[in-house]
């Protein structure tokens, strides 16, 4: 017997009756609406039917955090990047682990955090460098002038005053033309064939205090000026002398041919080089003249040598004066009381031992005026060679001619002598008590 359609007499077994009309079927979505996914379908299935609640875990601030501090740090061209930078990378590598979304933000922050670190590594290697070789060229540069300051100073017991100092002295050609063994080439490229000052600054005293008496001056005008530090100060007067150091600043210039700052290869020279320069290199090929000019230096040293004794004679002499003065008076104090006559003062006990005394020290003022005479014709010879020498013509003379340095040479031994020789030599046939009846005959005619 036929049935009508959907009766459920033909529905096969296991089947339930079909929905009712408007009712969506269980397990298909319906347009408008959403239904979960059927029971034990995962993965990729699974995120068809649902993607809205199927999103990566997480956020992405870390991803966010770390490109914006990495364009922070090149916007600012690296002064805040050495904050920012080592931060967005530490931000973009955890943006980048795990399931979170925006990694492609990560990486790029993580790049550009790495790029800019990396940069400034850069960047200060070649600054390191840079001034290694700055430092480097520095020394080499300013070697052969630390060498003739070194020399200047062991003669004159203070730096000198300026470069040209060195050079009138002879410590220094005018011009660097030879004498380059050791010495960086681009350096020698550089210097070669100029004076000192123009590729080097110098100064004494430079970042040190000065030592010496202060000048003193007594009525008139002037600036007072007050330097030094508080260890070690002193006073000069507008007009006074010049002031004696014994530390100084020197600096090369560099290869960018300009001073100062914004010059990026200035440096300072470094006054304790490993291999110390030899000052005679400068003069190879031109010996005679060198010796000229160490002629002349020795001179100078030796006219201070004598001058400095000359002083100290003097206070000798001064002080034996009035010690002789002081004594005459007592003795004829006492020889006037008693109305001792010459013979009686020789034998009396209260003006014998006064007489020895007076022959004592008339002797030793005797001998220091003897060593001043000598010292004096010494020092004239000396400050005529001195001013001969002065003259640049003349000094060239005598690099030419090997007679009159030898005589030089003559009288630095002399002098030396005249300087070393024992004093008491002079009245080593006198005794004392001859000296005190010379006083007596003299005094008492």
């Amino acid at each position: 017997m036929n049935q009508p359609p959907n009766s459920g007499t033909n529905t096969p077994p296991g089947y339930g009756p079909p929905p009712g009309y408007g009712q969506p079927q269980s397990g298909v979505p319906h347009s408008g609406s959403y239904q979960p996914p059927p029971q034990g379908r995962t993965g990729f299935t699974r995120q068809i039917f649902n993607p809205a609640t199927y999103r990566q875990p997480g956020s992405g601030s870390w991803a966010a955090a770390s490109l914006i501090l990495a364009i922070i740090g090149w916007v600012t061209f690296g002064c805040l990047g050495i904050i920012t930078w080592p931060l967005g990378l530490l931000f973009g590598l955890i943006g980048m682990i795990g399931n979170k979304r925006g990694k492609g933000l990560s990486f790029a922050g993580f790049a550009l955090s790495a790029g800019g670190i990396g940069l400034g590594i850069l960047l200060m290697s070649i600054g390191f460098f840079a001034r290694f070789q700055s430092e480097t060229m520095a020394e080499d540069a300013g070697k052969p002038v630390i060498a003739a300051i070194a020399e200047f100073k062991e003669d004159h017991s203070r730096v000198p005053h300026s470069l040209d100092e060195l050079i009138v002295e002879g410590y220094l050609p005018p011009r660097w033309e030879q004498g380059f063994e050791g010495v960086d080439s681009n350096v020698e490229d550089f210097v070669k064939g100029k004076k000192w000052g123009d590729f080097l600054a110098y100064k004494a005293g430079e970042n040190a205090s000065w030592v010496g008496e202060p000048v003193k001056r007594s009525g008139g005008g002037g600036d007072v000026t007050v330097e030094g530090d508080w260890d070690n100060w002193s006073i000069s007067f507008d007009g006074g002398d010049a002031k004696e150091y014994q530390t100084f600043g020197l600096t090369f210039i560099g290869l960018d041919n300009e001073w100062g700052f914004g010059s990026s290869d200035d440096a300072a020279v470094n006054q304790n080089p490993e291999a110390p320069f030899d000052t005679a290199q400068l003069w190879s090929g031109d010996e005679t003249t060198r010796d000229a000019m160490k002629k002349k230096r020795e001179l100078q040293v030796m006219l201070k040598r004598v001058d400095d004794k000359l002083k100290t004679i003097d206070g000798s002499v001064e002080n034996a004066l009035a010690s002789l003065d002081k004594h005459e008076k007592r003795l004829m104090q006492i020889a006037g009381d008693k109305g001792l006559s010459r013979e009686e003062i020789k034998t009396d006990k209260d003006t014998k031992e006064w007489l020895k005394l007076i022959g004592e020290t008339s002797k030793r003022l005797s001998i220091t005026l003897k060593k001043k005479a000598e010292l004096m014709s010494t020092r004239n010879k000396l400050e005529v060679q001195m001013e001969r020498l002065a003259n640049q013509v003349e000094l060239s003379k005598l690099a030419e001619n090997k007679e009159q340095l030898a005589e030089l040479q003559q009288l630095l031994d002399e002098s030396k002598d005249a300087l070393d020789s024992d004093e008491d030599s002079y009245f080593a046939d006198k005794s004392d008590d001859e000296f005190a009846n010379d006083w007596l005959k003299d005094k008492f005619k």
